[in-house]
């Protein structure tokens, strides 16, 4: 990673976590390890002014990392007795997922290995030491941007002989990738395939098929981007529309390196695209409006600006009352479609090994779960929504390995032939 890169990735990350562990007070419940340090605050409160404005490579982040560290997913202890570790997670991609994978009737390991890939799509390799859930498809693999003299004239490009060669976004940004194998990373080719996908058939509907085992390979959208004033990874400080004068649209087989297509991990990856599509649904409706190639998270001059909702803090008004907070509405709509999603991977696949518990079965549990997950705390309070997670994993574990309605029939062969 270079200098400056390096800097402004460390800082970033510095001023969430040390802001995370103890700078706001956290909701006593969350049972994450407090940090309770005065510069924490001023770090982020320095970033959160906009003085980040002046430091490059800000992040994307849809359904984004919250004030929880990760644990291990196959840790069946209570929250106050886990060890937490880096990185920060999200607490709808790592911990909501986890649970609603053993409602939906998978075992412990298959439903950790769905969790850890939903949050690793946005983290990289989990845990951020020692890793156990990689990735690892080859660099060399990753596509290049065509060079500038054999781009045409397009909409999206309309003067490629005036524009400078330099390829500014689509380019593998190993400065800022979480790894050079991880090949959903936001600032690698696929970034905008994976994070701020339209649900189409090239884009969400894609990795649908590719997660499902339906098709074989995954042909991915990558957007190039020439001679920009501004790197696509400052979406928080800049507009890329305004700053790049040429973009490119592609299509290419990603290599996905050892996950395969149908596989825990492949669905992994899909409900983190599928959250993430939720997530991201006002900023894409907002680009397409304006007829733009993609949806990026961009500076906005204020609430009547077209693309308020792609503001770079629209996901900290996500989760609360619905009244405060209207877009959590949104969200909620979109936990119940990664239940959905999940659900119906498993009616097709032999791995789970009870039925999924239907959303309003049990006198509403899961509904009612879910609707309390996104609206019983803000954004900037997360702890309450760790609990539910884990109150929920709980409560579906024991309902299905109690309740006879939920076991799922087995066909039982015999160990050796009886002949007459």
């Amino acid at each position: 990673m270079s200098q400056s890169n390096a800097f402004a990735h460390n800082i970033y990350r510095r001023g969430k976590n040390l802001f995370s562990n103890g700078a706001l007070p956290n909701w006593k419940d969350a049972r994450q390890p407090c940090k309770r340090v005065f510069l924490s605050f001023a770090v982020f409160l320095f970033l959160a002014l906009g003085v980040i404005g002046f430091l490059p490579n800000t992040q994307v982040l849809a359904w984004s990392e919250e004030s929880l560290d990760y644990f291990d997913p196959l840790d069946s202890r209570s929250l106050d007795e886990r060890d937490y570790v880096s990185p920060n997670v999200s607490s709808i991609h790592f911990d909501l997922v986890g649970a609603l994978a053993i409602a939906a009737g998978f075992d412990v390991t298959d439903a950790a290995i769905i969790q850890a890939y939903s949050e690793a799509t946005d983290a990289g390799p989990l845990p951020e030491e020692n890793p156990v859930y990689t990735f690892d498809a080859d660099p060399a693999n990753y596509p290049e941007a065509p060079p500038i003299t054999h781009v045409s004239r397009s909409e999206i490009c309309p003067s490629p002989e005036t524009t400078a060669p330099t390829v500014t976004m689509g380019s593998a940004n190993f400065d800022m990738m979480e790894c050079p194998g991880c090949f959903t990373d936001r600032f690698g080719p696929y970034g905008v395939f994976f994070h701020m996908p339209h649900n189409s058939a090239d884009e969400l509907v894609a990795i649908h098929d590719w997660a499902w085992g339906l098709t074989n390979t995954l042909l991915g959208k990558v957007t190039f981007g020439y001679s920009s004033t501004a790197q696509f990874d400052w979406q928080g400080t800049a507009n890329v529309y305004e700053t790049t004068p040429c973009f490119v649209q592609e299509y290419h087989v990603v290599d996905t390196g050892s996950i395969e297509p149908g596989s825990l991990q492949a669905l992994g990856i899909y409900l983190h695209s599928l959250g993430d599509s939720w997530s991201h649904n006002d900023c894409l409706a907002a680009a397409d409006a304006l007829d733009l190639p993609f949806a990026a998270h961009v500076t906005v001059t204020g609430a009547t600006d077209p693309l308020w909702d792609c503001r770079w803090t629209h996901h900290t008004v996500e989760f609360g009352d619905a009244t405060r907070f209207p877009d959590s509405s949104r969200t909620f709509s979109g936990v119940i479609a990664l239940y959905e999603a999940l659900i119906d991977f498993a009616q097709q696949s032999e791995r789970p090994i009870y039925r999924p518990i239907p959303l309003t079965a049990e006198e509403n549990r899961i509904y009612d779960a879910l609707d309390a997950f996104v609206h019983a705390s803000t954004f900037l309070r997360p702890g309450p929504r760790r609990v539910i997670a884990d109150e929920l994993r709980r409560w579906a574990q024991e309902t299905r390995e109690t309740n006879p309605l939920y076991a799922r029939e087995r066909v039982f062969l015999p160990l050796f032939s009886l002949h007459n």
